[in-house]
């Protein structure tokens, strides 16, 4: 899953949960013309623009007394919305049964990219049933480290 270059999760957390909100995730692309610095935050009742404006000026803020990083950079604050993608272990957790969309550093069972639904959480591994060709789902879990996950989302079916 995506790693946090700069240890910005412990920077802003403190922060960010002290304003109410929950930080659900941050990601850091620098290798666009303009690298980007996405934090997205979330909280029961939803998100709405004025929360976001909330959360970045506060962050912000941190940033410029910290400068954890060295570039030029736009910060971006989201909700992560409905087909959230999942940056930690404990956020499976609250998705039991739902449809997942993984993206795998390294092929199980010979598929890097495959749905499924998560059945447990470990602090290293996630069991998976996986969804079949015939919109099944595989009766044998399969484990799946943390550390092989490159991107997994949420799948909203209407």
């Amino acid at each position: 899953m995506r790693k946090d270059p700069y240890n910005l999760t412990e920077l802003l957390t403190p922060s960010v949960e002290a304003l109410g909100y929950r930080l659900w995730g941050i990601e850091f692309h620098p290798n666009t013309k303009n690298a980007i610095l996405r934090v997205y935050i979330d909280k029961a009742d939803g998100i709405g623009i004025e929360d976001c404006e909330i959360v970045s000026h506060q962050v912000a803020g941190l940033l410029d007394v910290h400068d954890p990083i060295t570039m030029a950079y736009t910060l971006e604050v989201s909700s992560p919305g409905l087909d959230r993608y999942f940056f930690n272990a404990a956020q499976f957790a609250e998705y039991p049964d739902q449809l997942i969309a993984f993206q795998l550093r390294s092929a199980i069972n010979n598929r890097r990219k495959f749905q499924g639904k998560v059945l447990a959480v470990t602090d290293t591994d996630l069991s998976v049933s996986m969804r079949l060709e015939n919109n099944q789902f595989s009766e044998e879990p399969v484990m799946i480290p943390l550390s092989n996950i490159d991107r997994a989302q949420l799948v909203i079916d209407f």
